[in-house]
This record gives structure tokens, sequence and C-alpha cells, in this order.
């Protein structure tokens, strides 16, 4: 019981937390402050009713873990859910905002920053998208459909303007110009690596729209359970190669990607095009959340290949088509 509190107070609980710190108006901090104190007992619940079923399972001395996989799954359907037209017309209203990205306080929870994204809006608007919040809080444990939609490539985006040295059609907000087109390699920031604020604003800025956007903020299994995205998915130890977070949770499944190698085999650009990712304790859901930890793995493990140059035809950039299974048998 004392490592199910841990994680509970530890994974769970902080998410929803209303800071005197967090700057948010009065009506929308008492509706924050409504929220946590009506979502953390019934998710304290949704997890006790997990382990129950958890511990039913085989390999029981695993149900924990399981756990852990199934609330980090929880934070990217509710990222990626809306309650519908209504609530996406608003959204998109938001990201036509300047300083929707604006930061709410230091270290405020993904709740209350998902609050201040609407705080451009107008009042009536707002009212109705923050009760929208509440009722996306309300599914948390129920079967529901949610977008599939591929996030919009901002972060290729960033590297593209990077590595052409062009000036973007739409100028960079101060910030992104900063962190990720510096003047030097060494003082360039990796855009796959950014904070919610950055990632809020490079989304913004690339055009992404509702779908888009809630798809590149959903909360991946690292930022529930990792404190960095590449540390998650770096190899387990010198003898395994696994992603850490993919070997702690039995993440298994197969990614593939599209390279684009140029005449002397070298890899210009890869991407993932398609994955089939199996997480145990993750059933009737679509495993968001996990998907990312073998991706990061994959792309990492394709840059890294020698052996492209079979591909390669003179003078031309050919496109080539991989697949990397995972599995820890």
């Amino acid at each position: 019981m004392a490592e199910f509190n841990h994680v509970f107070k530890t994974y769970a609980a902080p998410r929803f937390t209303v800071l005197p710190e967090d700057e948010l108006a009065p009506d929308v901090r008492a509706a924050a402050q409504a929220m946590q104190a009506e979502h953390l007992p019934r998710m304290r619940a949704l997890m006790e009713r997990w382990m129950r079923e958890e511990l039913q399972q085989p390999r029981p001395e695993r149900a924990l873990q399981r756990v852990v996989a199934r609330l980090a799954n929880e934070f990217a359907l509710w990222g990626r859910d809306s309650t519908g037209p209504a609530q996406d017309a608003a959204f998109a209203q938001a990201l036509q905002t300047p300083g929707m990205c604006r930061p709410a306080g230091g270290t405020a929870s993904e709740l209350v920053m998902r609050l201040a994204r609407l705080r451009g809006l107008a009042p009536d608007v707002q009212r109705a998208a923050v009760q929208a919040e509440a009722e996306l809080l309300a599914r948390w444990g129920q079967p529901r459909a949610v977008s599939e939609a591929e996030p919009l490539a901002a972060e290729d985006a960033l590297l593209q303007l990077r590595a052409t040295g062009q000036a973007p059609a739409v100028p960079l907000p101060p910030a992104l110009a900063l962190e990720y087109l510096g003047d030097g390699d060494e003082a360039r920031r990796d855009p796959l690596l950014a904070t919610p604020m950055l990632r809020c604003a490079m989304h913004q800025w690339a055009g992404a729209d509702p779908a888009q956007f809630r798809a590149a903020m959903a909360m991946q299994a690292a930022d529930v359970l990792w404190a960095d995205r590449r540390q998650a998915a770096a190899p387990a130890g010198d003898d395994s190669p696994y992603p850490r977070l993919a070997q702690f949770l039995d993440i298994r499944g197969r990614v593939t990607v599209m390279a684009e190698v140029d005449g002397a085999g070298r890899v210009l650009r890869v991407q993932v095009v398609r994955r089939a990712v199996e997480v145990p304790g993750v059933r009737d859901a679509r495993p968001f959340a996990h998907e990312a930890v073998l991706e990061l793995a994959t792309l990492a493990r394709a840059r890294e290949m020698t052996d492209w140059s079979a591909a390669a035809r003179s003078g031309v950039v050919t496109q080539v088509e991989r697949e990397f299974d995972w599995s820890l048998k």
C-alpha cells in the first residue's frame, strides 16, 4: 500500500494541484480548485479499482507497474479528448491569441496550464471552455474515442529552418528563436525536448489546429513518470539496448520509419510513419502515452545505423522504409 500511495502522491495528485502563486483570474482559480477537489478523490478511487483488477491478472507482482502504465495513458487520453465542436471552436480562438502559451507560474500543474491557455477568450466563451475542461475530467477511466490526429511537425520545421538558415514565412516568437535558432550549435536546444511552454509556442507558431495541438501537448509517459523524454528512451544499460522506461513497463512493439538517404548513404532525415505498440495494463485504448518512448529510441537507432548505403543511389536522395522490432523476449 505504501508504494501505491507513493505513486498517487508523486505522479497523479501534483498534476491537478492549484498553487497560491498560480496566475489565474479569480473565477478561473475557483473553477480550478473545484476541479481539483472533485477529481483527486475520483482519480484515487479509479486507481484503487485498477489495482484490484490488475491483482487478478497473471503476474500479480507486476500489478503496480500496470496501474502506472494505465495512469500515464489516461493523461494522454485526457490531453487528446474534446467535448465536441463548441470546445474545438473556442480553442481555435485561443490558438489565435498572442500570449496563449505564457506561463501561469513557475511550477504550474497540467490542469492549471490547460486553463491558463484559455485566458484570452471572451468571458462567456471562456466560461464555457472552462466548464468543458471539467467535463473532460469526469471522463477519466471511461471508454471514449479521442482524436488520433498526428501532431503538426513543428519540431521538424524548426530543425529545417536551422539547417537551411532561411527566414520562416511566419516570424518566430522571440523565445523560440533564442532557444532553437541560436548562433552556435552549443547554444541551440533540441526541440524534441521542449518544455510545455515552448512546445505550446512552437505548435501555435506552426499553425496547429485544435486536434493537432492537443496531440502535440498531450502528456507522454515520460512526462508523467520521468524527468526527461530522451533519458526515458535511452538504453537501460551497457548490456541492454532496451529503452529504460519501456523496460520498466514492459512496453513492446514495432516502429516503422521512413529515412531519406543521400547518394553516399548518409541519413538526411528520418521520421516515424507507423507504430504498433503494446503495454501490459493498457486495454481497450490505444497506448498513446507509451508510443513515444519506442519512437524516440527507434529514431536514435536509425540515425546511428551505418548500413543505409545499400539503398544509396549516386546523386539521388532515396526514401527507404525500415521496421524496428522491440521485444524483451
